[in-house]
């Protein structure tokens, strides 16, 4: 790091009482490029002091008060101007060590004034409920190539979360700040909105609906953080994350569900059509729905194993908790999906957004009358043990639940889960880039998991 140089100077025009403000420049190494002269231009801080000092009282070549100020005033000036160096040179160097870069002009200043107690602080007057509407517009509305942006929908989960502010807010009668906001308020915040769900729906908000908006407030705070907004207590520490609750549910589709979804005519609608594709690929090929989008980008191939061609498709799976590497699975095409690839020219569909997915799969589930009950166990927040409810197959079923469908199914037909995992959960062990690449222990994996199957009586879960 470039070693600083710090000089005071008095500004050139004196005031009233012919006074002249001393200023502080600190030249530490910022610079830019200027395009006319083609040379980089080096930018000094100034920094008002907010001392003052008359011309003839001052020490051009010390920067301090001269001996005969000094023995009219005291030392207190001289030691004070000490300490903004001292304590410049210090905010200077802690910003470097822990950004590992240089502070812009700004930054700088902001820490430094903080420091000395000079900053006001403007953080305890901004109101939460404006920074979210502000930057609920500014990210809807940016380039859409920015990594900044944020979709409509993204930006209607924070303008929720405003929403639950302002109801907090009416209910405590006062106003969210971030200066004025503290562990105790934020933690707060969640219990009463809870409590005010009950109160008009009779029950508790779901546990992992309040992550949710646990988690958006968190990325409000530091989001703010991040653009020099003081918040009035340590938001990054893990104890203000509120974690999710695992719950898992024996939501399947039988296989004579599946023959009827396989059966059923949706030429006469276009999100049938979505629903009945989606559960068809998914439910024999146990992909998730960050994978299912991505779809329609690949193409079905015949990989040879042993001399013999297999038909199958590569897929990159996007989402592994256990292992943060990139993962593939070669995943064979079993008969369902095979015929489906004869009636559409062997290439797989486009599906629409997320969201529309699970409305569609909704929509044609209770088309079909699956309406069969199954025991939903739910969660509420600040309630400790889990609620069982009878619900309705087609009102409860997710996307999800396909995935769910394809290893129960599986598992009912006696495979293990080593002939599953490859499939389903694959494991990046390779020791070499080469092994990363090479098809052959993948397509093995799912010749093995072709073989099992077409050796049980099953005429849907055969290859």
């Amino acid at each position: 790091m470039t070693e600083p140089k710090f000089s005071f100077f008095l500004e050139s025009k004196p005031n009233k009482s012919e006074n002249h403000l001393i200023l502080l420049n600190i030249s530490y190494g910022i610079r830019e490029y200027d395009v006319k002269t083609e040379k980089y231009k080096y930018l000094p801080l100034k920094l008002s002091t907010g001392f003052t000092i008359r011309k003839e009282d001052w020490d051009n070549k010390n920067y301090c008060g001269n001996p005969t100020y000094v023995r009219k005033k005291g030392s207190a000036l001289n030691i004070a101007l000490d300490k903004i160096k001292t304590t410049s040179t210090e905010q200077l160097q802690l910003f470097e060590n822990e950004h590992n870069r240089k502070p812009s002009q700004n930054e700088l200043k902001t820490i430094i004034l903080e420091k000395l107690g000079k900053s006001k602080d403007t953080s305890k007057d901004i109101s939460i409920t404006k920074y979210i509407s502000d930057e609920v517009t500014r990210r809807t509305t940016i380039e859409i190539t920015s990594n900044q942006r944020w979709s409509k929908a993204t930006g209607k989960q924070y303008t929720n979360l405003s929403q639950h502010i302002k109801n907090y807010e009416s209910n405590k009668k006062t106003l969210l700040t971030f200066g004025k906001l503290n562990d105790e308020i934020f933690l707060d915040f969640f219990k009463v909105i809870n409590d005010l769900y009950k109160i008009k729906n009779g029950e508790y908000y779901a546990h992992n609906t309040i992550v949710k908006e646990n988690t958006h407030f968190r990325a409000v705070l530091n989001s703010a953080y991040k653009n020099n907004i003081k918040i009035g207590f340590n938001h990054l520490h893990e104890n203000y994350e509120i974690k999710e609750r695992e719950i898992k549910n024996d939501i399947v589709l039988t296989i004579e569900q599946l023959i009827t979804i396989i059966n059923t005519d949706v030429s006469s609608s276009k999100e049938f059509t979505h629903a009945r594709n989606y559960i068809l690929l998914s439910c024999f090929t146990g992909l998730r729905i960050g994978d299912m989008v991505c779809l329609h980008e690949l193409q079905p191939e015949n990989l040879k194993y042993n001399s013999v061609n297999y038909f199958c498709f590569t897929t990159k799976i996007r989402k592994n908790k256990e292992n943060k590497d990139e993962l593939t699975a070669v995943i064979p095409i079993l008969n369902p999906i095979k015929i489906f690839l004869k009636q559409n020219n062997n290439t797989f569909p486009k599906f629409p957004a997320q969201v529309n997915i699970r409305k569609d799969i909704t929509k044609f589930l209770k088309h079909l009358k699956f309406e069969n009950l199954v025991d939903i166990k739910k969660y509420y927040y600040r309630v400790d043990n889990a609620v069982v409810s009878k619900e309705r197959l087609c009102d409860v079923f997710s996307p999800h639940d396909c995935r769910s469908t394809f290893i129960t199914n599986l598992k009912d037909l006696g495979i293990i889960d080593d002939e599953i995992e490859p499939i389903t959960h694959p494991k990046n062990k390779n020791k070499s880039i080469v092994q990363t690449y090479d098809k052959r222990k993948l397509v093995g994996k799912a010749v093995n998991l072709i073989k099992i199957l077409n050796s049980k009586n099953c005429d849907l879960y055969k290859y």
